[in-house]
């Protein structure tokens, strides 16, 4: 038959096909593998890579900073760093929130730090009542909860955190621009929210998540997974704890440990560095402090930031199929650099002894604020450079902080709004010399109105470093500087007479002497003992603007001195082609030309290191992590006057200590040269008089023969009395005493 006989070539022919398609076929596939692996791998193996691998942040330790005890020789840390753990939850792997809940307020309750915060809530809630309430009604009212009443609530709020699972709340971004806005808007997506250019998401209440993530995908640089993902709202990371204790890690690390049945899978242990300042308020002007931002504000933690925060690193890891980072082999891709530390020239003991003396001067002679500058001449070193009020860097903060006043209904009719800022006002204390203080007005949901005052009255101010960032007149104290240019250059002696027969006609003014006595014929050395104004007048006539303006230059004032503070004042002196004559004569005497305590502690150093000027300086080493030292050396600028100059003007201030008005700035058993200077101030451009209206100065050195310290002290607008002599003499004597 015809049929049988073909079947076996059909079935032959058929194998044969279906033998060369598979031929095809498996070469196609080689070819294909082969030009995957070798042509195109390297750019898989970059995808691959993208999708594994992730990148990690190192963080650096920031440099330290250090004082010195120079007696002891001992160093101290007045700036480091501590390290403390977070205490953080994954809800979505807490198995039990109750049992954990219960476990974990044994651990993490603190009792003082619950009532503390129960104390915050009643304040806040009695500042709600009527101010016309007697306190006694306000406490009935507004009872402190029981110790038990406390831990449930702990415990309540624990419970809560554990077991959100989804988050309320995301905020998705922040910077949407107008068009994008106008676009999602359109869109009228459920659960999602725009707030001024700030997208939210509100999980529970969007409909389709991949439908609303797709949507939002085509607006945002987000990519349509990752949005799908972050609109689910896993609440992943909640805080239950900051800054715990050693003692509450071990803790947890111990609960851990024994976790046999995983209910606490889900806490952790997150360290993170502080900032520490061990000393609290010692220093702190000099200091500043750092910020949530770990970002350095005011004083050395500003001046060097960059060299104390040191360089981020990177770390490699790879993420498994969960999604998780786990290291890798060679991991570390650039390790972090830490911070340089920093060691000051400031003297511990002679800091704190400042800082205590000007706290009490402050507090005795009721002035608004005082600064001591304790320096070597013959190096330029600051030993001690204090001020009052001061703030405590670890808790910076605080100095926001307000308290209630309570005005009179007068007092409330004179406030003074202040331009710009709602609620802000000034409150006139005193209306001839202009004493005034910031109120704050509040206005409670019961209409209810409050005004405060800053709880240290001058608020945020309290960061400035008065001594090198704001200038004044310094009156009196500058005597010594004219009058030794006036002895360099020939024009005076201590010996040269002028008779001191009444006020000095100069243009259109007088020159009166402040206590409005003559004494006839006097000499120089008398003039500053006297510290007559009629004598400076004389002693001015006889350098003539030129030279005298050149001297002033030679003392350094007008310039920044360019110690390490990023805010330095370099002081103000006009040119001398634009004094009149009357300004030549006020400038011998301190008035009309403007100086920081600092310029004016370094001119009188360079009086005590025979007339030479040194460049002052707070820093005295850098050391680099890569054990690399960097020394200040000490900087000679100039000779500002001779050396004989130096002598004479030295011997001159002696006797300003000894038989003068300065004589309570002297100590006992040792030779000073200081002078004294009770500075005018001003109110809508006329001069005050009387105690609260002048700044009180003593500036000094010792020991005369072999001078090892220069001091300013310095009280701004002292109300016990408005002379030098009998408020900044006396913290003075204390302070060359201590050394």
């Amino acid at each position: 038959m015809i049929t049988e006989s073909r079947r076996p070539k059909q079935k032959l022919n058929r194998l044969k096909i279906i033998t060369a398609i598979s031929l095809f076929l498996a070469a196609t596939l080689i070819f294909r593998l082969m030009y995957l692996q070798i042509f195109k791998g390297g750019y898989y193996q970059t995808i691959a890579a993208k999708e594994h691998l992730g990148y990690m942040e190192l963080t650096p330790r920031r440099g330290e900073i250090f004082i010195q005890d120079y007696h002891s020789k001992e160093t101290f840390k007045i700036a480091t760093n501590s390290t403390l753990d977070t205490v953080y939850a994954d809800p979505t792997l807490i198995k039990d929130p109750k049992y954990a809940a219960s476990v974990l307020t044994d651990i993490l309750f603190n009792l003082e730090d619950e009532k503390a915060k129960d104390k915050a809530r009643i304040e806040a809630e009695q500042k709600k009542l009527d101010p016309n309430l007697p306190q006694e009604e306000k406490d009935k009212l507004l009872k402190p909860l029981t110790d038990e009443e406390l831990k449930q609530n702990f415990y309540n709020d624990l419970l809560e955190k554990l077991s959100t699972r989804v988050r309320k709340k995301i905020i998705i971004t922040s910077d949407l621009d107008s068009q994008t806005i106008e676009q999602i808007t359109k869109e009228n997506l459920s659960g999602i929210e725009i707030l001024n250019t700030t997208l939210i998401a509100y999980p529970q209440q969007i409909n389709n998540t991949s439908k609303t993530a797709e949507i939002l995908a085509k607006y945002l640089d987000v990519s349509e997974d990752n949005l799908a993902a972050l609109l689910q709202g896993k609440n992943r990371y909640v805080v239950l704890l900051k800054k715990a204790s050693p003692e509450i890690s071990e803790k947890i690390k111990e609960l851990k440990s024994k976790d046999k049945n995983g209910m606490f899978t889900g806490i952790g242990l997150q360290a993170e560095y502080y900032r520490y300042y061990p000393e609290n308020t010692l220093a702190s002007k000099i200091i500043g402090y750092l910020n949530s931002q770990k970002i350095g504000q005011y004083g050395i933690e500003e001046k060097f930031d960059a060299l104390l925060r040191g360089e981020k690193g990177i770390f490699k890891t790879q993420k498994d199929s969960m999604g998780r980072q786990i290291t890798v082999g060679d991991s570390v891709i650039k390790p972090a650099v830490d911070g340089d530390d920093i060691i000051l020239t400031i003297d511990r003991s002679i800091q704190m002894e400042a800082e205590k003396l000007v706290s009490q001067g402050v507090k005795d002679f009721k002035a608004d604020s005082g600064q001591i500058i304790v320096m070597e001449p013959s190096t330029g070193k600051i030993l001690a450079m204090a001020g009052y009020p001061d703030f405590n860097p670890n808790l910076y903060g605080d100095v926001y902080k307000k308290e209630q006043i309570n005005l009179t209904e007068d007092e409330i009719k004179n406030l003074v709004p202040i331009e710009g800022k709602e609620n802000v006002f000034w409150l006139y204390l005193d209306k001839d010399t202009g004493r005034r203080i910031l109120i704050f007005k509040e206005i409670y949901p019961n209409n209810t109105v409050v005004y405060k005052k800053y709880a240290n009255t001058v608020g945020p101010a309290v960061y400035q470093n008065i001594s090198v960032s704001e200038s004044y007149e310094p009156g009196s104290v500058f005597k010594p500087i004219a009058m030794a240019a006036a002895i360099d250059d020939g024009d005076v002696t201590p010996n040269t007479t002028f008779f001191d027969s009444g006020p000095v006609k100069v243009d259109i003014y007088e020159i009166k002497n402040a206590t409005n006595q003559y004494y006839g014929l006097i000499n120089m050395t008398t003039v500053l003992e006297k510290s007559l104004n009629t004598g400076m007048a004389f002693v001015a006539r006889k350098i003539g603007r030129t030279l005298f303006y050149s001297y002033i230059k030679k003392f350094g004032f007008g310039d920044r001195t360019d110690i390490e503070f990023s805010n330095e004042d370099p002081g103000q002196i006009e040119h001398f082609s634009h004094w009149a004559e009357s300004e030549l004569i006020t400038h011998a005497f301190g008035q009309g030309l403007m100086a920081t305590p600092l310029q004016m502690v370094s001119a009188y150093a360079a009086i005590a290191n025979k007339g030479i000027r040194m460049k002052p300086y707070i820093v005295e080493k850098i050391i680099k992590k890569n054990g690399k030292i960097i020394e200040t050396e000490p900087q000679p600028l100039n000779q500002a006057i001779s050396e004989q100059t130096s002598k004479t003007i030295t011997a001159m201030l002696v006797s300003a200590a000894e038989n003068g008005v300065a004589h309570n700035a002297k100590v006992e058993g040792y030779y000073i040269a200081a002078k004294t200077g009770t500075a005018q101030t001003y109110f809508k451009g006329k001069p005050l008089k009387g105690a609260g209206t002048t700044i009180a100065t003593v500036i000094g050195f010792g020991p005369v023969k072999n001078p090892r310290f220069a001091i300013l002290v310095k009280f701004d607008k002292p109300r016990s009395s408005e002379w030098a002599e009998t408020t900044a003499s006396f913290t003075f004597s204390k302070m060359a005493r201590f050394l």
